[in-house]
């Protein structure tokens, strides 16, 4: 589930860049990777939690990295606006029901794509971070079995 996920994350977060992306399609990631934790939990019992090793666990590290970044990007694009809308026939951006500022139509038709931009990097990394407590090496570097 957690690789179902993170392709999905994958697919959306591209897509991001191309076209408008419905938030609905995030659904299916969180809903994945959520149920994979349950799942992970159910067949592991009460084994705890491992730091994640190997190169799967520095591909999450990249990941989280980049995920911050992108919600760094985000938030210096919106000016820190929390959602857009149409007021006495401008586009705004705002936060709190306070108007922040006025903004393009372009901007107002991009404010989500931004956040289900950020959503997904989360999601991914967060998917690719619980595949690492399956996939697991030993000191020699080899896959145990």
């Amino acid at each position: 589930m957690f690789i179902a996920s993170a392709s999905l994350c994958a697919v959306l977060h591209i897509a991001t860049f191309i076209t408008m992306i419905s938030f609905w399609w995030l659904l299916p990631a969180f809903f994945l990777s959520f149920s994979g934790m349950v799942c992970a939990k159910a067949v592991e019992g009460d084994v705890s939690v491992r730091r994640p090793s190997g190169k799967l666990a520095w591909f999450g590290l990249v990941l989280l990295v980049y995920a911050v970044l992108t919600f760094i990007y985000d938030y210096r694009t919106t000016g820190g606006a929390s959602g857009v809308s149409i007021v006495n026939g401008e586009y705004v951006s705002m936060s709190k029901s306070r108007i922040i500022r006025t903004i393009t139509e372009y901007e107002y038709r991009m404010f989500p794509n931004l956040w289900i931009r950020v959503s997904s990097a989360w999601i991914g990394m967060m998917a690719v971070f619980g595949l690492t407590q399956f996939v697991s090496t030993d000191r020699t570097g080899e896959k145990d079995a």
